[in-house]
């Protein structure tokens, strides 16, 4: 065969391999390797690079970590050079893979929503199901079992639509493990049947021990131990490593069950030394998990400690607080960047005048659709206050954005025995504002949870520098003054003292129907004229029953009323002065039905944010 036709057979057989990757796994490695061969001899990098792609995407799903690793490092080098490939975005995903095997969640994240947005802006539906339903799986492993579930069902509407039934069957696999994760056994027995059923058709060889894998689970979720005893058994037949350590390792659960102790112990710790060997974090926390549980069954206390302390441990490493914050800071950067693609591309489409109705109106579908998700993001981040001992009963929050998501947030955290709580206006609204709330929100856990600072004006500052530091302000004419307005808390109990801090947004505190109003610094959070000026803390002595209220400007500002005026913070201070005795609730309550009556058929001009707490 001539060089000629050696290239062509390369690129030929590529896409048929990457696509038999998963149903005949060994056959498909073997063509690679002697593809790589025949690309060296010729010296041709494209089909190296291929094959080792390949190469490397089997090892993998043999478990062979290092070699997996190894090929896709050296096939990686040629492909960031050529981004242009198809390759490239399977190089990304399958870089998800293995960080998401190892439990690097973080780097897992960080690749595969590169890889969903080269997908997603090539129209590459396979590509883009594919990095999906990895999205899914690493948000399964995180416990965000809401968003996984969106994610597989996106992927799984993809693969429908194009037919693509070994990957319609891999979806349905992961959509009956959200079932049964959240105890939707009956559900998600029906999904792995059918996934099942996809798998036995296709002869997907390698893929049925994971719905093996997954009906045991289910099984033993739901205390039918013989059937799950029968389907992990049925699960090791023809498993790569990583099925076969999680069926030996629910083998060991129900010999645990049974009071089968020494065969339990065995199977347990033989599957902790596979996890162990691939590095497999979140498998390594569940061996640990297992392991504990069969030494307290069988009285042995202190190896029972010694194990769950190594499985909290493990688990510290993929969910503690400072890595969740990271998490949220590559959803925030995702969504920025794809809100700024989807503006250019509706910028550019609106050249042709003649289809200007059909793309605006096909266009807002695609913008209220994406806002509607950035809204969810928005939603989770803020925080609850349940979360928090008792403040459900200490604070109200009346919170209406102009549009689907605000410019306005709230935040609140406890620092030692301190609480620390806050209400934030940014520029804008919309999209431009919601982006700048949560990049002040990630901002405040980072100086609060990681920094350790409590002083009010300290943390004011800190945040003045990360917001300047993310826009890239350096004071010069003509710059965006993005930035944002805050009142900030921190609540001493221990000493009846509040430390409070203001950029251009004023507290109120109301005792014994007076109200008193401290002031808020005349800067923002943000660039300022002043370069050196600093937030100053105001110390406040309150006693039981005092009520502190913060607030946004939106309120205030809002036209209405028989002569279309601004309503006025002076009638805000005036409903705060006469309902602060009142049910926490019905303050709220009051506050709404004032400002909806005001406003009337009148749009809307800001958002709104007022937030009441009872010392």
């Amino acid at each position: 065969m001539d060089n000629i036709s050696r290239l062509k057979s390369i690129d030929e057989s590529y896409c048929s391999l990457w696509k038999s990757r998963y149903e005949n796994t060994a056959p498909t490695l073997d063509k690679a390797k002697e593809l790589l061969d025949d690309a060296r001899k010729v010296v041709y990098e494209k089909g190296i690079a291929y094959s080792q792609l390949i190469i490397a995407a089997c090892s993998f799903l043999f478990s062979r970590n290092e070699e997996a690793q190894e090929n896709l490092s050296d096939a990686y080098q040629w492909f960031i050079n050529n981004t242009s490939e198809p390759g490239y975005i399977c190089a990304l995903t399958l870089k998800s893979n293995i960080y998401e095997s190892f439990g690097d969640y973080e780097n897992a994240l960080q690749f595969c929503f590169e890889a969903y947005n080269l997908a997603t802006e090539r129209k590459d539906s396979d590509l883009e199901a594919e990095a999906l339903s990895q999205l899914g799986l690493i948000y399964t492993r995180l416990g965000n079992f809401e968003k996984a579930l969106e994610y597989y069902n996106e992927g799984l509407k993809i693969r429908e639509e194009i037919k693509d039934e070994n990957g319609i069957a891999s979806s349905l696999n992961r959509i009956g493990m959200i079932m049964r994760l959240t105890k939707k056994y009956d559900e998600s027995l029906d999904y792995y049947r059918k996934s099942l059923e996809l798998r036995r058709k296709n002869d997907q060889i390698t893929s049925i021990p994971w719905t093996m894998l997954g009906i045991a689970s289910t099984c033993e979720d739901m205390k039918k131990t013989d059937e799950a005893l029968d389907y992990y058994h049925q699960g090791i037949i023809g498993a790569d490593k990583r099925c076969t350590l999680q069926c030996m390792m629910g083998i060991g659960r129900i010999y645990n069950l049974l009071g089968k102790q020494d065969l339990a112990q065995e199977k347990l710790t033989e599957s902790l030394e596979m996890a162990l060997s691939l590095n497999a974090q979140s498998l390594v926390a569940e061996a640990y998990a297992a392991l504990a549980n069969h030494y307290e069954s069988a009285g042995q206390e202190k190896k029972a400690l010694d194990s769950f302390k190594l499985y909290l441990q493990t688990m510290e490493s993929v969910k503690s607080d400072e890595v969740q914050t990271r998490f949220r800071n590559i959803e925030i950067s995702h969504a920025i960047e794809k809100s700024e693609k989807e503006k250019e591309i509706f910028r550019l489409r609106n050249v042709e005048l003649k289809q200007a109705y059909e793309i605006i109106e096909e266009r807002n579908i695609e913008i209220t659709a994406s806002i509607n998700y950035a809204s969810r993001i928005q939603k989770a981040i803020l925080p609850k206050t349940s979360e928090i001992k008792g403040l459900s009963e200490r604070v109200f929050i009346f919170y209406k954005p102009k549009d689907i998501i605000s410019g306005d947030f709230y935040w609140f955290k406890k620092a030692g025995r301190k609480l620390i709580i806050c209400a934030g206006d940014c520029t804008g609204h919309g999209v431009p504002g919601a982006l700048m709330s949560m990049l002040g929100i990630s901002f405040l856990e980072e100086i609060v949870n990681h920094r350790k600072i409590s002083n009010s004006a300290h943390i004011l500052n800190e945040l003045r520098k990360e917001v300047q530091r993310a826009l890239h302000q350096k004071g010069i004419r003509d710059e965006a003054k993005d930035g944002m307005d805050i009142s900030l808390c921190v609540i001493d109990n221990s000493h009846k003292v509040i430390q409070y801090s203001g950029a251009n947004n004023n507290l109120y505190m109301v005792r014994n129907g007076e109200l008193t109003e401290y002031m808020a610094d005349r800067m923002p959070v943000g660039i300022y004229d002043v370069v050196d000026s600093e937030f100053k803390a105001h110390e406040i002595p309150y006693m039981p029953g005092d009520m502190i209220y913060m607030y946004s400007d939106g309120y205030a500002d809002q036209f209405g009323g028989p002569n279309h005026k601004k309503f006025k913070s002076s009638e805000l201070k005036s409903i705060l002065t006469q309902y602060y005795s009142y049910p926490l609730a019905q303050q709220k309550e009051t506050l709404e039905k004032r400002f909806l009556e005001w406003k009337g058929d009148l749009q809307q001009i800001d958002d709104v944010l007022v937030m009441g707490m009872k010392m």
